[in-house]
């Protein structure tokens, strides 16, 4: 998901600077350029989540592997195996956020960029909506042993809600993009 969302900003990234700062583009070079800043800032955090995400999914293993013959023992390990779930919770919704980011951004570009890469647009408010959905799906599949109700019903609200935002953001690009093709 975060690997997806990336290759998304980083396209978005590459049309604003492939149009941005040429002659002609005195107009429109702010906008470009401040989208091009924001996408590679986006792009970082995301290729840091592909390691994010492995990391909290490894907290709730080695709780798994803490000793549980006690009450006390049983009682700590489950404790630190719902605070590795709500870890493994909270990375990939920071990436499907990330990524709508990135398909919001995607709209500018297609409005601004070069038409002559507008299918890199296209493609790369795609790949961002893959990081946002492959988001979404980590947060689902986790939330499935997360004994915490309100956690779970507020995490489940946040994802019904990101869905069809992005795919409207991203059918808005994509209708813009085939209107030009």
């Amino acid at each position: 998901a975060a690997l997806s969302g990336s290759l998304g900003a980083a396209l978005n990234s590459m049309v604003s600077n492939l149009t941005a700062n040429r002659r002609g583009s005195e107009n429109i070079d702010e906008i470009l350029n401040n989208a091009a800043v924001q996408c590679q800032e986006i792009k970082q955090q995301l290729v840091r989540a592909i390691d994010d995400d492995t990391n909290a999914f490894n907290s709730y293993m080695d709780a798994r592997r803490l000793p549980n013959k006690t009450d006390e023992e049983k009682k700590l390990r489950n404790e630190a195996m719902q605070n590795g779930l709500k870890e493994a919770v909270m990375v990939p919704l920071n990436t499907a956020k990330l990524s709508l980011k990135a398909i919001e951004i995607s709209d500018t570009v297609a409005q601004y960029g070069n038409p002559n890469s507008i299918t890199d647009v296209g493609v790369g408010a795609q790949c961002a909506y893959t990081g946002v959905l492959g988001g979404i799906y980590n947060v689902l599949i986790n939330l499935k042993e997360i004994t915490d109700e309100n956690f779970v019903n507020e995490m489940r609200g946040t994802c019904t809600t990101l869905k069809p935002e992005a795919q409207g953001k991203l059918n808005k690009v994509l209708d813009f993009v085939e209107s030009k093709l």
